[in-house]
């Protein structure tokens, strides 16, 4: 079984429209986990009426603000299903997707996910194309080695995914979703699904219509993903600026600082005045 995981915070809008696709599948082989952060609209309203419904399990769990990546974390934890797919409060999931999704899991090995497109409510691919060669790959690997970049959907192993939840820091509400595909990278393959599975569409109050402030506001979130970044980037200069960046929102967050532990540390203390550099970038430049 899938179980297909939706953050909500004040969705009311969106959601039966996703709750529409689902209804549309040609295989009924999951469940629906809603996770409200603290929505302050009619969510709950429009949720038991998904429930009354009764076409397939739908689970609903409502908790206080803090930030879809704790919504993911409470997800995790609840999770039923063999295998775990984030889908956001205002996508949809493709005709077919869960028949697809759970075809492409028949012949996946141990401790291996799926990858697949994404497009928008237009029609365009939001995935570059998968080279033909491979079948399965690393999410690095695919994008730094194979310049495979863009937005996909990403299904991993329930199991597996219970082991890397998100970092989570008090008095931030953001983390991005890299930190936790860089976490599982190295233990989970992914096979390539060469269909589109979600629909996507960006609200004018959604993360990526705020990137500036929300960066600001989640210096510690941040300050993670530069130090994984260092060991992740194959080149000395991305690393390079990498630990800049890290050295600045380590700065930016306070204490108790975010220490790096990875394998380049000398290399990492050496870029203490990149670090300072992009600090006075940030300020000066970016405005926080």
């Amino acid at each position: 079984m899938l179980t297909i995981f939706t953050p909500a915070y004040n969705r009311a809008k969106t959601l039966p429209r996703l709750f529409a696709s689902l209804c549309n599948q040609s295989n009924y082989d999951f469940e629906w986990l809603i996770i409200d952060d603290g929505s302050q609209d009619e969510t709950l309203q429009v949720v038991q009426g998904f429930l009354a419904e009764k076409r397939f399990p739908v689970r609903y769990y409502k908790k206080e603000n803090g930030g879809k990546h704790t919504a993911y974390n409470t997800a995790l934890e609840l999770a039923q299903g063999q295998w775990f797919l984030c889908v956001d409060s205002d996508d949809l999931l493709a005709d077919h997707a869960v028949e697809m999704i759970q075809k492409t899991a028949e012949k996946l090995a141990e401790h291996q996910g799926i990858i697949a497109y994404k497009q928008d409510f237009s029609g365009k691919c939001l995935s570059g194309e998968f080279p033909t060669e491979l079948d399965t790959v690393g999410i690095n690997e695919l994008v730094l080695n194979y310049g495979c970049g863009g937005e996909f959907t990403l299904i991993f192993p329930t199991s597996l995914a219970k082991k890397y939840p998100f970092p989570v820091f008090d008095g931030e509400r953001f983390v991005t979703e890299s930190v936790i595909y860089d976490r599982l990278d190295p233990v989970c393959k992914m096979r390539l699904l060469r269909e589109t599975v979600t629909v996507c569409e960006y609200q004018a109050d959604g993360y990526s219509q705020n990137i500036n402030g929300i960066i600001a506001r989640n210096p510690k979130g941040y300050s993670v993903y530069f130090m994984q970044r260092i060991d992740v980037y194959p080149s000395l200069k991305q690393k390079m600026i990498a630990a800049g960046k890290y050295w600045s929102f380590r700065w930016m967050g306070g204490k108790p600082p975010v220490r790096y532990t990875g394998k380049h540390r000398t290399l990492t203390s050496l870029c203490l005045p990149l670090g300072l550099i992009f600090r006075v970038y940030y300020k000066f430049v970016r405005g926080f």
